[in-house]
This record gives structure tokens, sequence and C-alpha cells, in this order.
């Protein structure tokens, strides 16, 4: 009698135990991911902020460069005095270069489209845990794309770099007649493309060794996401047996 007392106690404890894990699970799971949902939506403003800074600063310093650069060298165009040509002709292209990159700023980024989508999935009430899986997966497609483009790209500037910087060398280092030009316009041409070959050869190199905003800000939210952890089941039993009981105690992982 006893020994069955005890074995229904045991059976009621583990039932108790076990339906108040089952309850609490339950209970935390929502509040889980209604916390993932708004640190992810905070993180992604975090970014925007950011990347939006940084495109302010590049407009700007676009604007200010090119206005100065590209109203000295056409005046400088038209001179007589002995100016060089290869300083004015590399200020136009330059100043040039800083204005039309200019307007390219303003285009939205593939990631405030996925802040956008969260913030309306957010405003629909749209379950956190399905809105948490598919931005976070839009974020890690922008990254990969991100990361093509930064290689296709640095691949692409850095060829034409090294192509500007060998070509102008061999205009300023070569005997004069290269392509029929004269010594005054080898050296012309030489700097032209020479410090046109340096400023891209620098720039395809840190394309191609850093990392984008979109790289860098999803590897810094997936390494600091916290990992889901699958709670330990412990169930205990016991069997009556001839002379006694057979306890037996089970965990899943």
């Amino acid at each position: 009698m006893r020994l069955r007392l005890s074995t229904l106690g045991l059976v009621n404890l583990v039932a108790s135990v076990t339906t108040f894990a089952v309850g609490a699970a339950e209970k935390t799971a929502p509040i889980s991911a209604a916390v993932d949902l708004a640190r992810l939506a905070i993180e992604l403003d975090l970014f925007d902020q950011e990347a939006h800074r940084a495109r302010l600063a590049s407009q700007l310093t676009g604007l200010a460069v090119g206005g100065v650069m590209l109203p000295t060298g056409l005046v400088l165009l038209h001179r007589t005095d002995g100016v060089s040509q290869a300083l004015v002709v590399g200020m136009i292209v330059g100043g040039s270069a800083q204005l039309v990159a200019v307007p390219f700023g303003f285009l939205p980024t593939q990631m405030e489209e996925i802040r956008d989508r969260l913030r309306r999935r957010i405003a629909e009430n749209a379950d956190p845990k399905t809105t948490i899986q598919l931005i976070e997966a839009d974020w890690q497609d922008a990254a990969d794309h991100a990361r093509h483009k930064r290689r296709y790209a640095g691949a692409t500037v850095g060829g034409i770099g090294v192509a500007s910087l060998t070509t102008g060398l061999v205009f300023l280092l070569a005997n004069e007649g290269v392509f029929g030009l004269s010594r005054k316009s080898q050296y012309t041409w030489g700097g032209v493309l020479t410090g046109t070959g340096v400023s891209m050869t620098t720039l395809g190199t840190r394309f191609l060794l850093e990392w984008s905003a979109e790289e860098t800000a999803w590897e810094a939210y997936r390494t600091m996401r916290p990992e889901v952890v699958t709670p330990t089941t412990l169930s205990l039993g016991v069997v009556p047996m001839n002379g006694g009981a057979l306890a037996f105690v089970g965990t899943g992982f």
C-alpha cells in the first residue's frame, strides 16, 4: 500500500512539474519573440541612421570638392601663362566625378526597403516569429548581394586603375613619340593617367578588402543574436515489481 501511494505521489509530482514547465514555455515563447522583434527593429534603425550620416557626409564632401575643383579647372583651362595642362585636366575630371556621384546618394537602398517592410509588419500586428524570420532572410540576402557587388566593383575599378597607372607611367618614362605625341603632351596625359590610376587602384583595393555597411551590420547582428536554447526535458518513472519497484530517469537533448 505504501509503495502504491508513493508511486502515485511520484507520478503526480512528475505530472505537476511537466505541466508547469510546458505552461511556462508557452508563456515565455511569445514574450521572447516580441523582445527579439523589438531588438531587430532597433538594430535596423541604428543601421539606417549610420548609413544616412555616411551618405550625407559623402554628398556634402562631393559637392564641396567638386564645386571648387571644376570651376577652377575651367578657369585655368583658358589661361596661357604656362599652367600645367595635366593639373587642369585632373581638376576638371576629378571635380566632375565628385559632382556626378552626388545624386546617387539619394537613391533608396535595399536596407531602407527592409526597414520599411519591418515597420509595415509591426503596424499590421503580424506574427513576430514569422516577421523575424522574413526580415533576417532579407537582411542576409542584402548582405550577400552587397558582398557580390563589392567584389565585382573592386575587381573592375582596380583593373581599370592598374591599366591607367601603367599607361601613365609609360607616357612619363618613355621617349618622345608615343602614339605620335610630343614630350609635353606625353607629360600631360601621363600625369592625368597616373593620378587617376593611383586613385582607382586604391579604391578598387578597398572594395576588395573592406566589408560594406550591409555586411558589417549583418555580421554584427548575427554574432550578437541569442541562440535558441531548447530546454532539457527530464522524465521520471516508477514501475512496481515483485518485492519492490523499478525507478528510471530519462532526458532528451
